[in-house]
């Protein structure tokens, strides 16, 4: 098993290397704030111009002040199941845990006072989250060719199972990372990341990792993490003990699209 893993492993940084140039930033090691958002249709505009009037303008003043990195607001186009509590999600990055508290004190300056009430109401109003989840941000890369968030973002929540955890990111990062690296340089993906969960947690939860793919087009979905593509750039790889080592080390709950509405 070893043994074959290693050649994937370098026969993957082979390939690469005699590739085209790879430029991709990263969030690697910042703070990722989630919060699942249910939006009844009859408040659905009202809502939309919420984010334009208040939740823009707040976001930016955090951003310029530097308690975060970026924010975006992306819509639920395929839900994981069918009885999901959230049709929109609000994503906030920061590079400490510190930008994710006292939000009203971080907007000192930016508002007039009757402004600074009024954005505050708007926000509270139209942000109350069905549940928030923290992650840290393991693994990233995004294609800095892209200069705008990308279209699509798929995000896979997984379980790993007590004792798999240094397993699994070692796979993800020694085994995935490197594909999704090849995809990126084919211009049939944008980014790839890798999350574990701060809070909340428990065994009741369901998922402790979270995946993050990011596309231009739904068509590049399709084709992902597949025997083709490992047979294409590693010929002689034993396919079934790569896969047998991904069902060991984890399993995937869900798997949701989310299209981009707004960003910072």
């Amino acid at each position: 098993m070893k043994s074959a893993f290693q050649f994937f492993f370098f026969s993957i940084l082979i390939v690469l290397s005699s590739s085209a140039d790879l430029r991709s930033q990263s969030y690697q090691g910042m703070y990722m704030h989630i919060d699942y958002l249910q939006v009844s249709a009859e408040r659905e505009a009202s809502f939309k111009d919420m984010v334009l009037s208040s939740f823009k303008p707040i976001h930016n003043a955090r951003k310029q002040n530097g308690n975060i990195h970026s924010w975006y607001l992306y819509k639920v186009s395929y839900p994981g199941c069918p009885n999901t509590l959230h049709n929109y999600v609000s994503i906030t990055i920061s590079n400490s845990m510190s930008g994710f508290e006292d939000i009203e004190e971080q907007l000192s300056g930016h508002f007039s006072a009757r402004e600074h009430e009024r954005v505050l109401q708007n926000y509270q109003r139209y942000l109350t989250p069905t549940h928030s989840e923290l992650w840290r941000i393991q693994n990233s890369m995004i294609w800095e060719g892209n200069n705008k968030p990308s279209r699509y973002m798929v995000m896979n929540h997984m379980n790993v199972g007590s004792g798999y955890e240094f397993e699994y990111q070692m796979m993800e990062d020694e085994v995935a990372r490197p594909l999704h690296e090849l995809r990126m340089a084919n211009g049939t993906m944008v980014g790839w990341e890798l999350n574990t969960l701060i809070i909340p947690g428990g065994v009741s939860l369901g998922h402790n990792f979270s995946t993050i793919d990011y596309y231009e087009r739904l068509e590049h979905m399709e084709f992902g993490f597949t025997q083709e593509l490992i047979r294409q750039t590693h010929p002689g790889t034993n396919i079934n003990e790569v896969f047998e080592h991904i069902d060991r080390t984890r399993d995937l709950v869900r798997s949701e699209v989310w299209e981009l509405v707004e960003s910072i």
